[in-house]
């Protein structure tokens, strides 16, 4: 991987902060990233679940202005 390299001029600068939740913030956290994953695995099957359709009908014979149209993978689109 190439390492990151500033461009002149520029201060490159993070934070690192630790979470310490109680109960009730700790099970809110849980949710939320258990539905961003749900939607992230949705939005997935949904785009790979069209090139596998495509892949299908190309394998039938059918030509490239038949096929199922490309799903775009664009956040605008996904929501």
């Amino acid at each position: 991987m190439k390492k990151f390299v500033p461009r002149p001029g520029f201060v490159v600068q993070a934070y690192r902060f630790a979470l310490d939740p109680n109960a009730g913030q700790e099970q809110r956290l849980r949710s939320h990233c258990g539905a961003a994953r749900v939607a992230f695995n949705w939005a997935v099957s949904w785009v790979v679940a069209s090139w596998w359709q495509r892949k299908a009908e190309a394998s039938y014979g059918i030509g490239e202005d038949g096929l199922t149209p490309w799903r775009p993978w664009s956040l605008p689109v996904l929501r």
